[in-house]
């Protein structure tokens, strides 16, 4: 597995959660990236099932979970070896992760889906990646605007000269749909990034890795792939100029200085009243919440649009997203890097 600096990996999982990537990933958060931390992700394959306790980057989301829930076995395919899921459901069949389908394919076009079936995998070894892209202002679909997917080393770079896997654009409907043309060979993981025309350069976690290897799984695990409005970042730079909060102002403006927005949900659903809990009782990140209004921030809690600021986290710093003392699904990454956001969802 490549070896990075420690710096490297806190610019990192704010995308790859999740890296939080994935819409398999047990009961997710998604890291900024997917990761895509909030739905269900599944455990890596090839790893002992981490439960709720697997971690989301935030970009995305996304969120750390690990893709399946058996250690899968290696078969001789018509170009190389690939893995399968011993037991699983065959095409088809009802699912949920990754990891319910023997090919390694739930058909999902959004982390909230409930009405996905098991698809054929991807060929010689290369990964599909589907999903949606989102207006995280509205939840509406962003159609006509490109995804390009990148390895989140690369990115670390300059998410701008990343040498695309797949770069496509999305359709009426917002869904993209896209196969890397050789078998994706990157460690960490890899993004989804959107940005241009209205939107400013957001990063999501997509996928990751087989825990301790490059080879990636035939499907993406994070299928909500966001896209945050510029004059949205703009408006709520504003409202947090006036926090008390030295700390708050001097990381502003999002975007330009990093940052990561996020969303708790349940369901589908933003919840209201939820708190992010940073895991260091020594953290210096800032965090913010969206009030009801939309038209300032507070920092007791989410209101019912379920939305949070995250500021000044430390290097790969963990967080957890709580209601009424209770963990709401996994545990996030944060992290962010200037000129981009990323997103952090938390899926109960």
């Amino acid at each position: 597995m490549q070896r990075t600096s420690l710096v490297t990996l806190g610019l990192l999982t704010a995308l790859v959660a999740t890296v939080g990537c994935g819409d398999d990933k047990g009961t997710t958060a998604t890291d900024a990236s997917t990761g895509t931390a909030a739905d269900t992700e599944e455990p890596t394959a090839g790893t002992t099932p981490t439960g709720t306790t697997t971690d989301a980057t935030a970009g995305t989301a996304t969120t750390d979970d690990t893709e399946g829930t058996t250690t899968p076995t290696t078969t001789e395919g018509a170009c190389e070896e690939g893995m399968q899921m011993p037991g699983a459901g065959a095409e088809g069949s009802a699912c949920t992760l990754n990891a319910d389908c023997e090919s390694e394919s739930c058909i999902k076009w959004t982390d909230s889906q409930t009405d996905a079936v098991c698809g054929v995998r991807a060929e010689c070894g290369n990964t599909r990646f589907i999903g949606t892209l989102t207006d995280f202002a509205t939840g509406e679909p962003i159609a006509g605007a490109e995804l390009r997917v990148v390895g989140a080393l690369a990115a670390i770079q300059g998410i701008e000269s990343a040498v695309d896997i797949v770069k496509v654009t999305s359709g009426a409907d917002g869904r993209i749909d896209a196969t890397s043309e050789t078998p994706v060979n990157t460690g960490i993981g890899v993004i989804g990034v959107v940005g241009g025309g209205d939107y400013y350069l957001t990063a999501t976690g997509l996928a990751q890795p087989y825990t301790g290897d490059t080879l990636y799984p035939p499907l993406n695990g994070i299928h909500d792939i966001w896209g945050v409005p510029t004059a949205k970042l703009t408006e709520w730079s504003g409202f947090l100029m006036a926090d008390a909060d030295q700390a708050v102002v001097d990381a502003l403006p999002l975007g330009e200085n990093g940052g990561v927005v996020g969303l708790v949900r349940q369901g589908g659903v933003p919840v209201a009243g939820a708190v992010v809990v940073p895991e260091m009782d020594s953290s210096t990140a800032a965090i913010r919440y969206l009030n009801e209004d939309g038209m300032g921030f507070n920092t007791d809690g989410t209101s019912s649009n379920g939305v949070f600021i995250l500021l000044n986290p430390a290097i790969a710093e963990k967080f957890t997203a709580q209601l009424d003392g209770n963990q709401i699904g996994l545990v996030g990454t944060a992290g962010s890097a200037k000129m981009a956001v990323f997103a952090l969802i938390f899926n109960g």
